[in-house]
């Protein structure tokens, strides 16, 4: 039984950011890449005259475009002319969005089976706002939810792919490319100092891009130890409500498993704590509606 009524089953004005930040489709790379620099924000919903949602952008976007347009040794000044395209010609036009009164677990699902972080919450077909797994793990870490008390333990992954600290950025985003990997754990030797997830890869390429484009910084992209946030570091015993307070407070998305005095570590992240609130939640409903229905 959950201790207190969820928040799945609240109204989804509880959790959602509104009026965030759009753009247009004859927006620009360029303009895209120096908006990401001065803002932090790293996901776009792309809306029409009428606010219509007709697109969305990521950072990992608007990497995916930034790279095939970069030329190596180049000017500063061709980068720019390179990067003068419509968002348009590489956003991503089929996107799911919610209703505003659906409920925050059906929000949840979408985000878990479309394997993304955000999603369009619109009114009457315009843009109301946008839920992300931020918005989630707020609301878990701050709640007496029951799955707050469940141990790290039995859904972290302990077999983390390591990297050494000195490994090049451009070598750990190959990595990342060829074994389709969320995550890597930076160590030096055996001892594990960090976590360095897909999204943390993705900003900083973004942010290099950018520097590149805006500062007129062309030079090295960095080394793993580089992208690591955050040396922070939880038990194995710690609970998923402690994980998630960790994660939203540092503004992180993977935490190390990894005490000292113990030989395993491992990796936790927002997507084990999520996907264990939804199972939980689902099979619940499952018995509750069972019950009535006997």
């Amino acid at each position: 039984m959950i201790v207190s009524p969820s928040f799945l089953t609240r109204g989804l004005e509880t959790l959602v950011t509104f009026n965030p930040i759009s753009v247009h489709e004859d927006d620009t790379l360029d303009e895209l890449l120096e908006r990401l620099y001065t803002t932090g924000f790293h996901h776009w919903p792309v809306v029409d005259e009428q606010q219509h949602v007709i697109g969305m952008i990521s950072d990992q976007d608007i990497v995916r475009a930034a790279t095939e347009r970069y030329i190596a040794n180049t000017s500063v000044e061709q980068c720019r002319k390179n990067y003068q395209v419509r968002i348009g010609s590489f956003m991503k036009r089929r996107v799911k969005t919610i209703d505003h009164l659906a409920c925050p677990r059906e929000a949840l699902n979408q985000i878990l089976e479309q394997g993304v972080h955000c999603l369009p919450v619109t009114k009457e077909g315009a843009l109301w706002g946008m839920i992300t797994t931020t918005d989630f793990i707020r609301e878990f870490a701050y709640s007496s939810h029951m799955v707050g008390d469940v141990a790290i333990k039995e859904v972290y992954d302990s077999e983390p792919l390591l990297v050494e600290i000195d490994t090049s950025v451009e070598d750990v985003r190959k990595l990342f490319i060829e074994k389709g990997l969320s995550y890597v754990m930076v160590a030096q030797g055996q001892s594990p100092l960090g976590v360095i997830t897909a999204r943390d890869l993705r900003r900083h390429c973004c942010r290099q891009m950018a520097r590149t484009l805006y500062d007129g910084q062309l030079g090295d992209t960095g080394i793993a130890i580089d992208l690591v946030k955050t040396t922070s570091c939880l038990k194995r015993t710690c609970n998923l409500g402690l994980a998630a307070t960790m994660m939203y407070e540092q503004q992180i998305n993977a935490v190390m498993v990894c005490p000292r005095e113990e030989e395993y570590f491992g990796v936790i992240t927002e997507d084990h704590v999520l996907r264990r609130i939804y199972d939980v939640e689902q099979a619940a409903l499952q018995l509750e509606t069972a019950g009535v229905s006997l």
